[in-house]
């Protein structure tokens, strides 16, 4: 600005000696005006040239501190919400692993919160090089290194624990197996003695029918084949008590109940052990005693025993527990030092806009100090564009940065232009949306986990089960409308829980970004077809190509599995026919879902996508009104969109497009760089 106001003296010169003829030259030269004018041209000529010098100056200053802003401060800012979003993926993993999801490996878990933490390490680096708040840096590192150690303890005594879980089981099947050959040795034995003593009643009744009752011809055997039926029992209980014992336990999580059990089953082993030698026949003894020995061996063995996997198993569980209880108060921690992260950097970005501003007062007060000091003509000629094109603007910012900086985001920032101010100004609106989108996004992520956590759930649960009992313990105490408004309102909470379930869909539609993988479109649709219909009303078919393309799979579900289900839901027929289509145009896959519902009409179709929007009350249709507006979401996540051909007024049926890009090359390379 200084170099065009300088350039106006010799311009202004050259102009009026090519615009005024001689005559009026040598009279304008020739007056005391313009003496004067000249003594004021050079003065102002004198006093531009400083002011030049000065502003020049004071200019370098203004980029100085723009680059500052826009190459430290803002980009500190960006790690640090980074490091913020990457840490509630960690504490999402973390959630899932204490919930003992059985849908998903421990491993797998404890693989994704590690790469997850690995990625909050790296941002961590890049923040430290930019030297800000390295002792809050180096807390989080802590305290994430302890969350790492953590989660990988809860995975091991998991797999651990599961581990035991599959020893114990078959266990069980092994100690079935020697009961039923038990049994069998037992049934053969009691068979044998069951014959022998036929036999010998049979000799006793002769000795008696031939009248020869003396007792040395009597037959003898008779109290020993007694006592071996009698004993032999009494094995087959024992046995048996101590099976139902085991079968009992299953997956005991008590210590002392199980060691209760032990102590049974010792006992009844020792009572099977005492009463084995008073059985008479030798070879059946002695293969019972080694079945006997064997079962011991399998319940009681101090390694490999049902008892001690149990044992193992119980100790793990416990160590599940504690570790859970400790996720809790480590990741409080580790969110308050994200958040005194966060401030800090926004203290940064604040110190940043100061210097900024306090840079471009100075310049204003040079530019005004030196103008004003100038004729007052040239103040006038040039205060229009000084007050307009630099003074005003750089108010407008001031106030604007001074406005953000207090915390009101909703301030708008009027400053256009292609200088260092508009630039200045575009990188205080990425600052404002970036700022807005990150408060936006906390609150609602902290509203949504409470209400969904504590407010909802837990209280929704608690009615359902209490009208439950109500009506299984009151049956007959209730009236009909009683019961009628009881089924009512399990009715109503169960819509509940699925609207609840649905917003948790959409709070995390588009959230994860799975690598992309090989897919057979008829295959997906004919097992969406298989899960949404499960009555067989619809018939439900595809056409199109056979080609096995590259594409997220669990958003490609959730989209065709929404449309299908919307389409069943909404139809005003018990049976009918939904039809999808797939084509492949360059890099995109264009899927088509069809049916041959009531269609929808023209004025309803603007706000269908939006959220909690239904064509039909809720008492009608089964629903939430977030089916179209997740796949809304998650098409435009994917970089595709969606459209609805419907016109109830020619014909039935509606029609939705979906357009999703096709996974290529940079797109696997950005999934493997990911998970990596």
């Amino acid at each position: 600005m200084a170099i065009n106001i300088a350039l106006i003296g010799p311009s202004y010169l050259v102009s009026m000696v090519t615009m005024h003829p001689p005559w009026s030259l040598r009279q304008f030269l020739g007056s005391r005006i313009s003496t004067r004018l000249r003594a004021a041209l050079l003065l102002v000529a004198a006093i531009i040239g400083v002011a030049g010098w000065a502003a020049t100056g004071q200019m370098r200053s203004v980029l100085v501190s723009h680059a500052h802003l826009s190459q430290s401060a803002l980009p500190t800012l960006a790690i640090s919400q980074q490091i913020e979003r990457s840490l509630n993926g960690v504490f999402l993993s973390i959630e899932q692993l204490n919930q003992l999801d059985t849908s998903v490996s421990p491993d797998t878990l404890g693989k994704d919160i590690t790469t997850k933490i690995d990625k909050t390490f790296e941002l961590l680096e890049n923040l430290k090089t930019m030297e800000i708040a390295l002792p809050l840096a180096a807390r989080l590192e802590g305290r994430l290194h302890m969350a790492r150690r953590a989660s990988d303890a809860t995975v091991f005594s998991l797999q651990e624990m599961r581990r035991a879980e599959g020893q114990i089981l078959t266990t069980l099947d092994l100690v079935e197996q020697i009961q039923v050959q038990n049994h069998t040795i037992i049934d053969e034995l009691a068979y044998r003695l069951s014959r022998q003593t036929e036999a010998l009643l049979s000799e006793v009744s002769g000795s008696f029918a031939s009248g020869d009752v003396a007792s040395e011809n009597r037959p003898s055997g008779f109290p020993d084949m007694l006592l071996s039926a009698i004993n032999l029992n009494d094995i087959r209980l024992s046995l048996d008590t101590l099976i139902n014992i085991i079968n009992s336990q299953g997956l005991q999580n008590q210590l002392l109940q199980l060691e209760r059990a032990r102590l049974l089953v010792e006992e009844h082993f020792q009572d099977a052990i005492t009463r084995l030698p008073r059985i008479h026949e030798a070879a059946s003894r002695r293969s019972l005693a080694r079945q006997i020995d064997a079962l011991r061996d399998v319940l009681l063995d101090p390694k490999k025993g049902f008892f001690a996997h149990s044992t193992a198993r119980l100790q793990f569980h416990e160590s599940v527990q504690r570790l859970q209880a400790e996720h809790l108060p480590m990741i409080v921690g580790i969110s308050d030092i994200s958040s005194d992260l966060t401030q800090n950097t926004l203290r940064r970005v604040d110190l940043a806009t100061d210097e900024l501003r306090d840079t471009i007062h100075r310049v204003i007060w040079t530019v005004g100090l030196t103008v004003g000091s100038a004729l007052l003509v040239i103040a006038l000629t040039n205060g229009f564009v000084v007050e307009r094109q630099f003074n005003r603007r750089i108010n407008r910012l001031t106030n604007s940065v001074t406005a953000i900086a207090q915390g009101d985001l909703d301030h708008p920032v009027t400053v256009r232009g292609q200088d260092e101010l508009g630039e200045m100004a575009r990188a205080l609106v990425v600052f404002r949306t970036t700022a807005e989108e990150l408060r936006r996004s906390n609150i609602e992520l902290e509203k949504f986990a409470y209400v969904a956590a504590h407010d909802l759930r837990s209280p929704l649960r608690a009615v359902h089960e209490l009208s439950l009992w109500v009506l299984e313990d009151e049956e007959n105490a209730l009236s009909a409308e009683s019961r009628s408004y009881l089924l009512m309102s399990q009715q109503r909470i169960d819509r509940l829980n699925r609207l609840l379930n649905d917003l948790l869909d959409y709070a995390r539609a588009g959230q994860d970004q799975p690598a992309p993988e090989p897919v057979h479109l008829a295959r997906l649709v004919a097992d969406l077809a298989r899960y949404t219909d499960t009555e067989g009303r619809f018939k439900i078919s595809f056409a199109g190509t056979n080609q096995i393309i590259d594409v997220q799979l669990t958003p490609l579900q959730q989209i065709l599995g929404n449309l299908i289900s919307n389409a069943i839901k909404h139809h005003d027929r018990d049976h009918g026919t939904i039809h999808v289509n797939a084509e492949l145009q360059q890099d995109r896959v264009v899927l088509s879902v069809r049916d041959d519902g009531p269609g929808i009409e023209l004025r309803h179709q603007e706000k269908i996508f939006e959220l909690f929007q239904t064509l039909k009350s809720r008492d009608e249709v089964e629903g939430s009104g977030l089916g179209l507006a997740i796949v809304s979401k998650l098409a435009s996540h994917q970089k595709g969109k969606i459209t609805l051909v419907s016109d109830p007024n020619k014909k039935r049926g509606s029609t939705f497009v979906v357009e999703l890009p096709l996974a290529t090359q940079t797109h696997r390379n950005l999934a493997v760089a990911a998970a990596a």
